[in-house]
């Protein structure tokens, strides 16, 4: 089943360190829909059909996110319009392309790449339909770089009603300047394809809040 994603809310992100998902995804741990792409590629083994979205942001420099998901693979590009000049179709700004499959029972395992020449592996386990649980790892291009120089991501998810209505949760990132970064985070889905969710950084004052419509 087709779906199309349309991000109509995203508020805001004060810290440069406290990235925002332009997919509504809050947690390594959630990673359900478009947002497997760009934050942990092991949803893609979660089977959603074909999924697709289109986001432009309000910014000073014309920019437009399109995303893709079918059959454990996905994508998303990243365009944008200098100088009044057409970017070149082949060459987007930022770019990532991942796979994703089931490995064991409720285990999902997957890998992405990026234009910054860096790998990011994901693994998803979710023993019970209360509970997620999701950590990603990031390498460099040549698989010979894993030192703890480079983030890691992990991050739970809970449904303390058994009920795709409301999930908490927190994710903590390993940072490489040997520091972390606790980030709660909060979902609501308030109708079938309306989902409203919220993510804060324990650190400071910084959050964001998403509002998502799912339609298929």
């Amino acid at each position: 089943m087709r779906k199309l994603n349309v991000y109509l809310l995203i508020l805001f992100s004060l810290a440069p360190l406290f990235s925002e998902d332009v997919w509504g995804g809050v947690s390594v741990a959630m990673p359900d829909n478009l947002n497997a792409i760009s934050g942990n590629p092991a949803g893609l083994g979660i089977l959603r059909g074909k999924q697709f979205g289109i986001y432009i942001p309000f910014d000073s420099v014309f920019t437009i996110h399109r995303s893709v998901r079918f059959s454990g693979f996905g994508f998303d590009l990243k365009y944008q319009y200098k100088n009044g000049k057409f970017p070149n179709l082949f060459n987007p700004a930022d770019w990532n392309i991942g796979f994703g499959t089931q490995l064991l029972s409720k285990t999902y395992l997957g890998l992405k790449w990026n234009t910054n020449h860096y790998v990011e592996g994901g693994l998803l386990y979710r023993p019970f339909n209360f509970l997620s649980l999701g950590i990603t790892r990031r390498i460099n291009e040549n698989f010979d770089n894993i030192s703890n120089k480079l983030p890691a991501k992990i991050g739970i998810a809970l449904r303390p009603f058994s009920s795709h209505r409301l999930t908490i949760g927190a994710d903590m990132e390993l940072l490489g300047n040997d520091s972390t970064l606790l980030s709660p985070h909060v979902n609501f889905e308030l109708l079938d394809g309306i989902l409203l969710s919220a993510k804060s950084n324990a650190n400071s004052n910084d959050f964001h809040i998403n509002l998502a419509f799912n339609f298929g």
